[in-house]
C-alpha cells in the first residue's frame, strides 16, 4: 500500500502526491465537465432526431444560386431572399427590409439587395444579442469541384455545396436553434436581432452606411453581437476568434515614359526591395511604431493552442520561417504586421502592350495600427524613393480595399459564455485565435456600435469556406446547432449569476 499514498487521505489530510498529481488530474477533468440543463438536454435530443430535416433544409437553401455580382443571377438572389422571409414567418419572427443605396453590375446600375432586420423579443429583462448572417456565395469555378456545387453532397461524411460552411449553413444552424426551442416548448433564453445582408463577398457594399444611419433606433440595447463565421485551426480542436488583422490592398503601376532607359520591370524590383527585404520585415519608416509588445500571458497563451500541427505547413513557409517554433510562427500570422507581394503582372492582351506593368501587395496590420495613418507613410516612402532612386519612369499607387485592424478581451463575459458552451457540447476547450485575413462586417459593427464581438466558427480548417470544394462535416453541421443553443442559454445565466 505503500506504493498509493492516495489510499490514506482523509478528510482533513493530503498527502504531496495527491495533491500535486491526483488532484492536478481531477481539476482538470472537472473543468471539461459543465452540466447540461435539462431545457438544452431537450434541444440536443431534438437535434439529434431532426437530422435528416436539417439535411434537407439545408439542400433547399444551397440550391439557390444568391451570386450578386452577375445580372443573370439576380432572381435568385430575390429567391434567397423569399427563402429567408419564409423562415422568419415560419419561426414567427417580426422583420423589417431596408433599402441600403445602389451598385454597379455588368454597366447597369441596381439597387443594393435589401437588408432584412429580423427581431425575437421575448422579454426586456432579458439580454439581446445582435447575430450576423449573409445570403450571398461567390461565384464557383464549377470546373475546380468534386461535385455540384448547387447540389447538397454527401462526401466521406462531409456535405459539399456553395454556402453549406460561409453563409447559408450558419443561417441554418441559428434558424434550426430557434426552430428546436419552439418544437420543444421551450422559453428562448434571450431576446435576437437579426442582421441579414447579401453583399458579404462584395466588401459589404452599403452595410456601413446603413449601421451608422440607424445605429440609434435599429441598434440599442444590444449585448454584443456574434457572427458564426471563419473556421477553426485544425481538425478537431473547436475554436473562437478574437480579433483579426487589417487589410490594406494595393495595386502599384509603372508605366514607360519616352526616352527612359530603365526597365520598368527593374524599377518594380528596385522599388520593393525598398519595401521589403528578403525575410519579410516591413522596411517603410514608423510602420512598427504602434506595434503592441508582446507580454509573457501572451506567449503563455498561444503556447496553451491545440490542434495546429506546424509539420502540415512547414514546407510551403518561406525558408527563414521553417525553424520557427509554434509561438513564434502564430504571431506572425496573427499578431505582427507583414506584408504580401505578389508577382508582377504584364499585359496579356493581344497587342502585348510591355509599357506598362502592375503588381499587386497586401500591407497586414494590427490593433493600435491605423488604416490612413500606414496609407500616408508608405505614400511618402514611396514619394522619398522614387527621388531617391532617381526613377523617372511614371508609378502610380492606388488602394483597392482596406479593413481595420480587430481584436476584442476574450476575457469577457460572452467568450466565457462561448467558451463554457463549447466544452458542454465537444467536452473540449476551445482555442482561442485570431486571423489573418480583414474581417469588414466585423470591423463595421465593431466601429459604430462599440459592443463587444464574439466570432464563433461551426467548421473545421478542410471546409474551404467561401472556395472550391466548400464543405461543411456532418458533425460540425449538427453539433454546431447544438452549440448555438448551449451558447444562448450560458450568455442569458451570466445575467442571473451576476446579479447575485
Amino acid at each position: 500500500m505503500a506504493g498509493y499514498p492516495h489510499c490514506y487521505r482523509t478528510v482533513r489530510s493530503q498527502t504531496k502526491t495527491t495533491n500535486s498529481v491526483y488532484g492536478e488530474f481531477f481539476e482538470a477533468a472537472q473543468a471539461l465537465k459543465i452540466k447540461i440543463q435539462p431545457e438544452l438536454l431537450k434541444i440536443l435530443q431534438y437535434v439529434d432526431s431532426n437530422r435528416n430535416k436539417f439535411y434537407n433544409d439545408l439542400k433547399d437553401a444551397v440550391k439557390i444560386k444568391s451570386i450578386t455580382t452577375e445580372l443573370k443571377y439576380l432572381e435568385e438572389v430575390k429567391k434567397m431572399h423569399d427563402f429567408v422571409e419564409n423562415w422568419l414567418l415560419k419561426l414567427e419572427l417580426k422583420y423589417e427590409c431596408f433599402n441600403i443605396g445602389y451598385y454597379e453590375v455588368e454597366g447597369k446600375r441596381l439597387k443594393i439587395p435589401t437588408i432584412i432586420l429580423a427581431f425575437l423579443k421575448t422579454s426586456p429583462d432579458k439580454k439581446t444579442i445582435c447575430v450576423y448572417l449573409h445570403l450571398d456565395v461567390p461565384k464557383p469555378d464549377e470546373k475546380k469541384w468534386d461535385s455540384d456545387p448547387w447540389t447538397l453532397t454527401n462526401i466521406d461524411k462531409k456535405i459539399y455545396g456553395c454556402g453549406t460552411s460561409c453563409g447559408k449553413g450558419p443561417m441554418m444552424s441559428w434558424f434550426h436553434a430557434i426552430e428546436a426551442f419552439k418544437k420543444c416548448n421551450l422559453e428562448f433564453p434571450v431576446n435576437l436581432r437579426f442582421v441579414i445582408e447579401s453583399m458579404h463577398h462584395e466588401h459589404s457594399l452599403g452595410f456601413a452606411e446603413f449601421i451608422e444611419a440607424r445605429m440609434q433606433d435599429l441598434f440599442t440595447g444590444i449585448d454584443c453581437v456574434v457572427a458564426c463565421d471563419g473556421e477553426w485551426l485544425g481538425e478537431k480542436q473547436p475554436c473562437i476568434i478574437y480579433g483579426a488583422a487589417g487589410i490594406l490592398h494595393y495595386e502599384m503601376r509603372i508605366e514607360k515614359k519616352e526616352g527612359t532607359k530603365t526597365d520598368i520591370k527593374e524599377d518594380m524590383e528596385t522599388i520593393f526591395n525598398t519595401i521589403v527585404d528578403a525575410e519579410g520585415n516591413v522596411l517603410i519608416k514608423y510602420f512598427n511604431d504602434y506595434v503592441i509588445p508582446v507580454s509573457p500571458d501572451e506567449e503563455l497563451m498561444y503556447e496553451s493552442i491545440k490542434d495546429f500541427d506546424l509539420e502540415d505547413i512547414r514546407d510551403s513557409l518561406p525558408p527563414y520561417k521553417r525553424s520557427w517554433d509554434k509561438v513564434k510562427l502564430l504571431m506572425s500570422f496573427w499578431r505582427m504586421p507583414s506584408i504580401y507581394v505578389d508577382e508582377i503582372q504584364e499585359c496579356i492582351c493581344d497587342k502585348k502592350d510591355t509599357s506598362i506593368v502592375k503588381r499587386h501587395f497586401l500591407l497586414k496590420i494590427v490593433p493600435k495600427q491605423i488604416v490612413s495613418t500606414v496609407d500616408s507613410q508608405l505614400r511618402k516612402h514611396l514619394q522619398n524613393t522614387l527621388k531617391d532612386l532617381s526613377i523617372e519612369n511614371k508609378v502610380t499607387l492606388k488602394l483597392i480595399n482596406s479593413v481595420r485592424p480587430w481584436l476584442e478581451d476574450f476575457r469577457t463575459p460572452h467568450f466565457k459564455a462561448a467558451n463554457d458552451a463549447v466544452i458542454q457540447i465537444y467536452k473540449e476547450k476551445a482555442n482561442m485565435i485570431r486571423e489573418d485575413s480583414g474581417r469588414e462586417s466585423v470591423t463595421i459593427f465593431n466601429t459604430f456600435l462599440e459592443k463587444p464581438i464574439l466570432v464563433l466558427p461551426l467548421c473545421n480548417k478542410s471546409a474551404n469556406p467561401g472556395e472550391d470544394n466548400e464543405n461543411i462535416s456532418f458533425r460540425d453541421y449538427y453539433e454546431g446547432t447544438k452549440l448555438i443553443a448551449a451558447f444562448l442559454y450560458q450568455y442569458s445565466d451570466m445575467k442571473v449569476k451576476n446579479q447575485n
